[in-house]
């Protein structure tokens, strides 16, 4: 075949695969681009609060369990196509559980070995529920959640921690959405961890109730030990404490468990979309902690009364 044959038709494929490139490219560039989600704001609300909203459709908030945490999402279409969250899912960890100051006991255990003070942690426009047991691990649900391209929509997710103690459990959250029509397509959005209470006000004692424990303490040991007596020990929270410390470590335990309270609440502070209420616990455990030394000079006013050995 000549040479001027074979460049003629080696031009021809070229300007055919051009011509082929640029009309995919312009295919493309009109065709509309796929929906796209982002996180716009996510908070931890009552759920209480968002059943009790002007004009909430209770058909939408079907499924917003009262009593439970509840994620208030609101996420962005960025996309010219309908976006679709196909999924939610939630990493838990940082489990923390606060147990109650349990009544003291005053016990005769001969040769027992006293333990210290220690707070207990466990490493154990719509709505949507996640149930999940108390435990640090990812928990998803399929949610096929539409959102209009160009828009801003708001759902609420309730976290049902299913072996939570009311008042006494806490624990953090991450938030993960997935989007995209397709395996292929699909992208994530996700939200800083956040802390919250998994179930219920929180829970403690005020400083009335320890007081008249610490009395008791007295009377007992008084009771069982008029000269006193190295056997005789003050039982609570799973530790035996010396009786000539009992009372002390009773108002250290009792301290600890409101500062530990404390900081808690704080972290929930941070995302919660309604401050108030936390802020208002915060301030009750301000006041209770502010009567603790009130409560050590108690101790040491039944030591000096003769009340106690």
């Amino acid at each position: 075949m000549p040479v001027e044959v074979i460049v003629s038709v080696v031009g021809g494929l070229a300007t055919a695969v051009a011509a082929a490139i640029a009309a995919w490219a312009a295919l493309r560039a009109r065709r509309k681009l796929d929906g796209e989600i982002s996180l716009f704001d996510v908070s931890v609300n009552e759920s209480e609060a968002v059943l009790a909203e002007r004009g909430a459709d209770v058909h939408l908030l079907g499924e917003v369990v009262p009593d439970r945490p509840a994620l208030d999402i609101a996420v962005r279409n960025v996309g010219d196509r309908k976006g679709l969250v196909r999924r939610i899912r939630v990493e838990v960890k940082g489990l923390l559980h606060v147990p109650p100051v349990d009544p003291p006991n005053v016990v005769r255990m001969p040769g027992a070995r006293m333990g210290r003070v220690f707070e207990r942690r466990l490493g154990p426009s719509g709505s949507y529920a996640i149930n999940f047991p108390l435990c640090e691990s990812s928990y998803g649900k399929t949610v096929n959640h539409e959102i209009d391209p160009g828009d801003t929509d708001r759902f609420i997710l309730s976290l049902v921690a299913t072996e939570a103690v009311q008042g006494m459990d806490f624990y953090e959250v991450r938030l993960l959405l997935e989007g995209g029509r397709t395996r292929k397509a699909r992208k994530r959005a996700a939200s800083e961890p956040m802390t919250v209470l998994a179930y219920g006000p929180p829970s403690w004692e005020s400083p009335i109730v320890i007081k008249e424990r610490l009395s008791g303490i007295a009377d007992s040991v008084r009771e069982q030990a008029p000269q006193g007596g190295a056997e005789v020990a003050v039982l609570f929270n799973a530790a035996l404490h010396p009786n000539t410390t009992g009372m002390e470590d009773y108002v250290a335990f009792y301290e600890n468990k409101l500062e530990i309270l404390t900081a808690a609440l704080q972290a929930c502070l941070k995302h919660a979309a309604d401050e108030e209420r936390i802020r208002g616990w915060l301030d009750e455990l301000e006041r209770d902690l502010a009567e603790v030394e009130q409560l050590r000079r108690h101790a040491a006013e039944l030591r000096a009364s003769g009340c106690h050995p």
